[in-house]
């Protein structure tokens, strides 16, 4: 069923575009601050590697400061 919806939305979406009627919105320039990583620390890899390196040690994880 999940691939029958989206086979016709692929669909629409083609025939839009064959129509020259396919719209698409730019990204706004600046910070998302309703998400959770409008800094962008999900994709730090510095931040990843020290993690890592700090699991290893055996730091404990999880939010016990409260």
């Amino acid at each position: 069923m999940k691939e029958a919806i989206l086979a016709r939305y692929d669909a629409t979406l083609r025939g839009l575009g064959r129509k020259d009627r396919l719209r698409t919105l730019a990204p706004r320039a600046g910070l998302d601050f309703s998400s959770n990583d409008y800094i962008g620390l999900a994709a730090s890899k510095r931040l990843s590697d020290a993690v890592s390196t700090a699991i290893a040690r055996g730091t404990p994880v999880g939010a016990t400061g409260s």
